[in-house]
């Protein structure tokens, strides 16, 4: 993971060297041939809600362009609920699905959108060291990384002296794995197997006895290795200061458009209340959106995330946490920063998004 964070800066250098060099021509056609589809909530009434009149709380029809590294998936469910909120406020927002993080960080430092959606924060303080302009708002979720075990495993003491597989020597799998052993006090053999799909279907089998797998993959897998391993834990779960997929948006715009910035980072919050509290929505949501996907894995995603505090309902964001969340992927590799203090956490955190929108929304 330290070579891809490596490549990652090296490729923003690169783009935004690019930006500063290129016509406005070349790259506004670049971004609109990298966009593979727009999400299709924004706009529209909310699955499972009765259609209302939609209330314009902004004097003028806004229109937004938000941009993930990835295609649409079950961590994209955040940002497309509040979208529809958005919209029925009369604040479009175009969300659009790029090949790769590299590319849509470069999209908002070359001004063709504001907002990204689901950029980790070992992606996003890179991109802010090779010279992109942005900044950290909110967290959509919790670290989804499972612990993956056997059925006959019921707590962490019964791991000690067992198997646990991990992607690579230089995976964050691999970091995770630690990071419980260490919290835990267990012992284990290390295997190295690349590969989710590998490594569950290496557990299904009996060959290893854990496995560190993200947690919408473990749910999926499970579908095809039933009752052949459970989740002990996740990360999340195990260390709750730690922010790790977030919203970030280009500081200039936010800085310029304040409140308009925080708009955006309340609906954020009220979406992950709202698809916590409401199951049914919540699946209509995922449903809508993600049509190739299995109902019921789709059902239990949603279970999971609700019942684990995936969906974090106060954003997460606090300097304590953010200090603490670029001391943990500094530690095990994952982004290079050399010393850092609590001051370190202005150059890639914003708060103040956040703490407007929590006081406009309890008080």
């Amino acid at each position: 993971m330290r070579n891809r964070a490596k490549l990652l800066v090296l490729a923003l250098s690169l783009a935004l060297i690019t930006a500063a060099c290129g016509d406005g021509e070349t790259t506004e056609t670049t971004a609109a041939e990298a966009a593979t589809t727009t999400a299709g909530g924004a706009g529209t009434t909310q699955p499972g809600s009765e259609e209302e009149p939609a209330t314009t709380m902004a004097e003028e029809p806004v229109e937004l362009v938000a941009v993930a590294g990835s295609s649409v998936d079950f961590i994209s469910l955040v940002p497309l609920a509040a979208w529809a909120i958005l919209a029925e406020e009369g604040i479009t927002v175009e969300q659009r699905y790029l090949e790769e993080a590299p590319t849509a960080i470069q999209a908002i430092t070359q001004g063709e959108a504001q907002i990204g959606t689901n950029i980790g924060v070992n992606v996003g303080v890179p991109a802010v060291e090779a010279g992109a302009s942005l900044v950290d708002v909110v967290a959509t979720q919790r670290p989804t990384w499972a612990l993956a075990v056997a059925p006959d495993i019921n707590t962490f003491e019964d791991l000690e002296g067992k198997r646990i597989a991990v992607h690579g020597e230089a995976s964050f799998t691999r970091a995770v794995s630690q990071y419980f052993a260490e919290l835990h006090g267990f012992t284990y053999e290390e295997l190295i197997i690349p590969g989710s799909e590998v490594r569950a279907e290496a557990l299904a089998q009996g060959q290893i006895d854990a496995s560190v797998i993200d947690l919408p993959d473990v749910v999926q897998l499970s579908a095809t290795y039933p009752d052949s391993f459970k989740v002990l834990s996740t990360i999340g779960e195990e260390f709750p200061e730690l922010i790790e997929q977030d919203l970030w948006l280009s500081r200039e715009w936010a800085e310029t458009n304040p409140e308009l910035a925080t708009r955006v980072v309340q609906e954020i919050i009220e979406a992950m209340r709202r698809l916590t509290a409401d199951s049914e929505y919540a699946l209509a949501l995922a449903t809508e959106n993600l049509p190739d996907m299995d109902p019921a894995v789709l059902e239990e995603l949603v279970n999971e995330y609700a019942s684990r505090d995936i969906w974090p309902s106060d954003g997460l964001m606090t300097p304590e946490r953010a200090y603490e969340t670029l001391v943990f992927f500094q530690s095990v590799g994952e982004i290079e920063l050399g010393e850092l203090s609590e001051d370190s956490v202005s150059k890639y955190f914003d708060f103040s998004y956040l703490e407007t929108a929590l006081q406009n929304l309890d008080g």
